[in-house]
């Protein structure tokens, strides 16, 4: 330490150009350190889901559940089990100490799942097995909300508002729920299907056959090709209606004839609301590795530009 300060003393100039250029190096360095909300950590946790479909929570719990836990409790390394049994479904976490081997502690899970599944209903699903990732979490989650009806604002989400939040650096996913998506409705009549002998699958191929696209070849016209193509994609529901799906003693038989067809929307699964209005939620996920910082205010921005 003597001789450190003495070198110090004795060529003051040079000390303080080191010590200038370690203060510069540092800075430097600070601005370029990637700042992380959730940062990419391997938590030591398995979970484990199983789908008993129209069972109780009670019968969840007896028939699913509890050999579950019995098994993942005799794993090396366990620290904690927890499950959660609802209607038609089990969820086990198992959380094994820091510093354990996930991959050999997944394998470990699997040999023990693989002797349940004889001991567990028929009619179950077989048991998934996954880690707890943060990279799997929305870095940002949005509401949208409007006087339109939930088509119309699922509509403008798809097509004006989720490709250019996907083109954004950084930028993994969009996950959008809420809304209604339009659907074509086909409604069969089963006598009239059943006097015409026409097998359900006959009528699917020929509805994707005709509602398709297809390329005709191309055309020389001295230096310019021209391509070709048949347009078939159906544009309102008179052309569906229309389609002839089969032909019986020579008489072509139309869809409307053995089928009512309406503009509808999807099966409502869910409700979003945000503030007492129909809406949308928009769940935001990063690539891995990229500053969270820096992709949501990359959203954000764009968000702005949009409204």
């Amino acid at each position: 330490m003597v001789n450190i300060s003495r070198f110090s003393i004795q060529r003051p100039v040079l000390t303080v150009m080191a010590s200038l250029i370690v203060i510069i190096i540092g800075g430097v360095s600070l601005s370029r350190l990637s700042i992380d909300l959730m940062p990419d950590i391997t938590y030591p946790t398995l979970s484990i889901s199983t789908e008993y479909e129209n069972a109780s929570p009670e019968e969840v719990e007896e028939l699913i559940t509890r050999p579950v836990e019995e098994a993942m409790s005799a794993v090396p390394g366990v620290e904690e089990v927890t499950s959660v049994s609802a209607d038609g479904r089990s969820s086990v976490r198992v959380t094994f100490t820091w510093g354990s081997n996930l991959d050999e502690a997944a394998n470990d899970i699997r040999e023990r799942l693989d002797r349940v599944i004889s001991h567990l209903p028929e009619d179950a699903e077989r048991p998934s097995l996954r880690k707890f990732d943060l990279a799997s979490f929305p870095i940002l989650i949005m509401g949208v909300s409007s006087d339109l009806d939930p088509i119309q604002i699922r509509r403008i989400i798809d097509n004006q508002v989720k490709n250019r939040i996907e083109r954004i650096p950084g930028v993994a996913s969009l996950d959008i729920r809420g809304g209604l998506d339009r659907e074509i409705h086909v409604n069969l009549n089963a006598e009239k299907i059943k006097a015409l002998g026409l097998p359900i699958d006959h009528l699917l191929n020929r509805l994707r056959e005709e509602n398709i696209n297809l390329p005709a070849g191309t055309i020389e016209q001295g230096l310019v090709d021209v391509t070709i193509r048949t347009p078939g994609i159906y544009t309102d529901l008179d052309e569906l209606r229309n389609t002839v799906v089969a032909i019986r003693e020579g008489v072509p038989i139309q869809l409307k004839e053995i089928a009512t067809v309406e503009d509808a929307w999807e099966k409502v699964t869910r409700i979003v609301r945000i503030n007492g209005k129909p809406g949308v939620r928009l769940s935001i996920n990063k690539q891995s590795g990229k500053n969270t910082v820096e992709v949501a205010t990359g959203v954000l921005k764009e968000i702005e530009r949009i409204n």
